[in-house]
């Protein structure tokens, strides 16, 4: 039997087809649509192959719904696209008997009207839950949510600000924690549990399909082709984001220097399986010849901040030339076990 998978790398332009002038030509055109080709300096990597997706590293987090920490800051994950986590919040709120101020689907921000936390006709388990953790809140008292996409495809993410006066409405800091952070974790499990026990409708959102549209996590490419794994959040939530990823990855963690923004990668063929040693093979050849001889091949993961925005590069601490295919490796293993 012939193979012919590989026939689309051999194949060459025909002439331009002349249509006799007696005939129509009205009728005639292209079936698919062919596009530009983008001009990449880093293709020369490719040689004669054409570029193929990277093969998956390890199986994502099957968790469908968790609250994430780091230090005091706290937020809920759902494997869920915000269309729908958008009136999840909102059902979650009429549930519990919270009438919302204002909305603004772009930021991905609901604000609550004041809680009258105090009032005796608020019943709900929320304000219960708040009056217990809290015996000076107010009914002054605000929540605010902010519903973004996530760092995996297809998720959501939900954070929370318990404000005590509407003075922290002008001005709210999502990279710190909440004023109350321990209630605010209660307030989000009970979100969460909202969801598991399906009180809510599986509803999907025309307002929700607006929220925050930006993608944490993504692949791009500098002027010279070479692909930079960029992060839409803070450096704190980067470099936590980072470390975890390669904690869960099939790659080890060989030392991390936060201040001076790097962390390298301990690689033991020991640990891989068939298929990530065969991505790497030339590079472990490598690691195994320099061992005891040579400058050893480390490949280090840098971190370089700008504001919200943190880009992660890879490269050889021997100096030599990082492949574009293990560097696209490396940084999708990160996009993939990142959460």
């Amino acid at each position: 039997m012939v193979n012919e998978k590989d026939n689309y790398l051999d194949a060459q332009e025909l002439e331009r087809l002349e249509i006799p002038p007696d005939l129509e030509d009205s009728g005639i055109a292209d079936i698919w649509e062919i596009p530009e080709i983008e001009t990449i300096p880093a293709a020369k990597f490719y040689a004669t192959k054409a570029p193929r997706p990277v093969s998956i590293v390890g199986e994502a987090d099957p968790d469908l719904i968790r609250i994430q920490k780091l230090g005091e800051r706290s937020w809920m994950v759902l494997q869920r696209k915000p269309d729908t986590v958008w009136p999840l919040v909102r059902q979650f709120l009429t549930y519990s008997g919270v009438d919302v101020a204002s909305e603004n689907p772009a930021s991905g921000i609901i604000v609550t009207e004041p809680l009258r936390v105090t009032q005796p006709e608020q019943s709900s388990i929320l304000h219960a839950t708040i009056r217990t953790e809290n015996s000076e809140a107010s009914d002054g008292d605000y929540l605010v949510f902010r519903v973004e996409q996530g760092m995996r495809r297809g998720s959501s993410e939900v954070h929370l600000k318990y404000l005590v006066n509407e003075r922290g409405l002008q001005y709210i800091d999502w990279t710190t924690p909440s004023q109350l952070p321990e209630l605010s974790n209660e307030i989000l499990r009970q979100l969460a549990q909202f969801e598991v026990d399906d009180v809510g409708d599986q509803a999907v959102s025309r307002i929700g399909q607006a929220v925050a549209s930006e993608p944490k996590i993504e692949l791009i490419r500098d002027e010279n082709g070479f692909p930079i794994l960029r992060f839409n959040v803070d450096f704190e939530r980067t470099w936590a984001t980072v470390l975890s990823a390669l904690e869960r990855g099939p790659y080890g963690i060989g030392q991390s220097a936060r201040d001076d923004k790097v962390i390298d990668l301990d690689i033991d063929s020991r640990k891989l399986d068939r298929t990530q040693r065969r991505v790497i093979a030339e590079l472990l050849d490598e690691i195994q010849r320099r061992s005891r001889t040579e400058t050893p091949v480390v490949i280090r993961f840098e971190v370089n901040p700008f504001e919200d925005v943190n880009d992660i590069k890879p490269s050889r601490t021997d100096g030599e030339e990082l492949p574009l295919e293990l560097a696209e490796h490396f940084l999708i293993m990160i996009q993939q076990f990142a959460s």
